[in-house]
């Protein structure tokens, strides 16, 4: 166990307040709400010397049961394995399509990787003081009350998780096929195609739950393999600049767009392909001395993979005219087309492929923690909290995350419903971010390993309000709207069903979860 975790049980030194308390908050009504737990009082850690379920920070609960695998080295693989997917090989034609220039495509991509930046420091202080997995479910109930943790995880596990890990299970199938077939709707059978996805889901799957160990290591290795391939991209790029070809490039910023609506649209292709840097925060409690290295993490993460973003974006610039770039193309093939023939459209389609089997190693390590963290906040049903004794891993989650990805597999075209929703993630990115700002004020003394400089979340608040005001003058203004309602769907769920306001849910529900996080227990040998 980390040595911050120990002092505060230990003989010593009282320990500080939980974070939670020192805010001032309570959790009263919790004491109703964690139906996966309240049945089973005492086997871990749930029960509040204070009259109240919230367990304090520094005490042990289920996630501090997890082996502590992830080094700095491995936290950076983890990070930049994330945020590297398909993005930069897929986005850029679409953002630049939205801007219209090129140096107005690379100030958003730069843009990008500084809000990325802002973002990841403003976490890193939230880690510090709360070094627990889950990121902003467990921040945001640490910080407001368990409703708002509730909602983290209604829409971004219930509603996203599934259907982000599909898109990226499907990713995978349209470039691995892609290296047949030069029309994969026509040429691959529909049957062998799902069966090829589920193969591979069931192996990270697999890999996740019984051999976490060897899934770092083989997420090192394809984290290398897709910097190698941006790496090939850059050196090509350098090498037309020495030949002096610059003219696609040198156009800058004319017929730059200023609808305000189309940089919506670009906004959220550099979202979409920076979204991870915050994933270290899901799986803090398998972090090692996680005060110290999940700073060190994320912002060397970030640097990496902005630095590497902005030379190939540059590259692709330099390369390829404007009018090739702002097609529905596969921009990277194009790429090796253009610079190493045919041979060249086979190696960077290769290097997109391993790229996309790596992010989805990476999202799938982070979100089965990811529900974890929400069963052992009392947030999802208790089994889901389980920990397998003899590997140290969630694996009642890997198992309902693995099922639950394979239903969105099955059903197929997810891209367009990930797209709209994907900016639902920032209310509660700038619900965190006023949280730094709140614990500074109600809990000035809670020991903090790193402090933030205030002017980064107030910007990441603004930066985080317009994206999602944004949204609303687009022509997506109604699927927006829509996955509002599917958030705000989360209140009466939690009042009617955790909470319990009517009193006639709970006691059924209690008995169940008990009894079903008993039979798991004994069968898959977990606790």
């Amino acid at each position: 166990m980390d040595s911050t975790v120990q002092d505060n049980g230990s003989s010593g030194p009282p320990a500080s307040p939980p974070p939670y308390n020192a805010l001032g908050g309570k959790d009263a009504e919790s004491n109703d709400g964690n139906h996966g737990n309240d049945g089973n009082h005492g086997n871990h850690g749930n029960q509040d010397n204070h009259g109240n379920n919230d367990k304090e920070i520094g005490n042990m609960d289920s996630r501090e049961k997890m082996k502590k695998n992830i080094t700095v080295f491995r936290g950076i693989s983890i990070v930049v394995g994330t945020v590297i997917g398909t993005g930069i090989f897929i986005t850029p034609n679409s953002i630049t399509r939205s801007v219209g220039a090129p140096a107005t495509s690379l100030l958003v991509w730069l843009a990008g990787g500084a809000i990325a930046a802002i973002g990841g420091m403003t976490f890193c202080e939230l880690g510090s003081m709360i070094p627990l997995s889950g990121a902003e479910v467990t921040y945001l109930r640490k910080i407001y009350g368990p409703v708002y943790g509730f909602l983290a995880v209604w829409l971004l596990h219930f509603v996203l998780g599934g259907m982000r890990r599909a898109i990226g299970v499907l990713s995978f199938s349209a470039y691995f096929w892609s290296l047949f077939y030069s029309n994969t709707e026509e040429g691959v059978n529909w049957f062998l195609d799902k069966g090829v996805c589920l193969f591979f889901l069931f192996l990270v799957a697999a890999l996740t739950a019984f051999k976490p160990t060897l899934l770092l290591k083989v997420i090192m290795l394809f984290t290398a393999s897709k910097i190698v391939a941006m790496a090939t991209i850059i050196v090509c790029g350098v090498v037309w600049l020495a030949k002096g070809q610059t003219e696609h490039i040198a156009v800058g910023f004319n017929n730059t767009n200023h609808d305000v609506r189309s940089w919506a649209d670009a906004w959220n292709g550099v979202i979409w392909s920076y979204l991870g840097w915050e994933q270290i925060c899901i799986v803090t409690s398998e972090v090692q001395n996680p005060q110290r290295n999940v700073p060190i993490i994320v912002i060397s993460s970030v640097a990496i993979v902005t630095t590497l973003y902005m030379l190939t974006i540059t590259s692709y610039h330099v390369v390829l005219p404007l009018s090739t770039i702002i097609q529905e193309i596969p921009i990277a093939s194009e790429f090796g087309t253009v610079t190493m023939g045919t041979a060249g459209r086979i190696i960077l389609a290769l290097f997109v492929v391993c790229s996309s089997l790596g992010n989805l190693m990476c999202t799938f390590l982070t979100e089965s923690r990811y529900i974890h963290a929400g069963a052992a906040e009392g947030l999802l049903p208790g089994p889901l909290e389980l920990v397998s004794r003899q590997f140290k891993t969630p694996l009642v989650s890997v198992i309902y995350l693995t099922f639950n990805c394979a239903v969105f597999v099955l059903v197929g075209r997810l891209d367009d419903l990930i797209g709209s929703a994907s900016f639902t993630v920032f209310p509660f990115y700038v619900l965190c971010s006023i949280g730094v700002l709140v614990m500074r004020y109600r809990a000035p003394d809670l020991p903090r390993s790193y402090r933030v400089p205030l002017i980064c979340p107030i910007l990441f608040i603004l930066f985080g309000v317009f994206v999602f005001v944004s949204q609303f003058l687009g022509d997506a203004w109604l699927s927006s709207l829509v996955w509002v309602l599917v958030l705000l769907c989360g209140v009466p769920v939690y009042y009617l069903v955790i909470q319990d306001v009517t009193g006639c849910v709970r006691s059924p529900l209690r008995k169940g979860s008990v009894a079903v996080k008993g039979f798991l227990g004994d069968k898959l040998n977990c606790d």
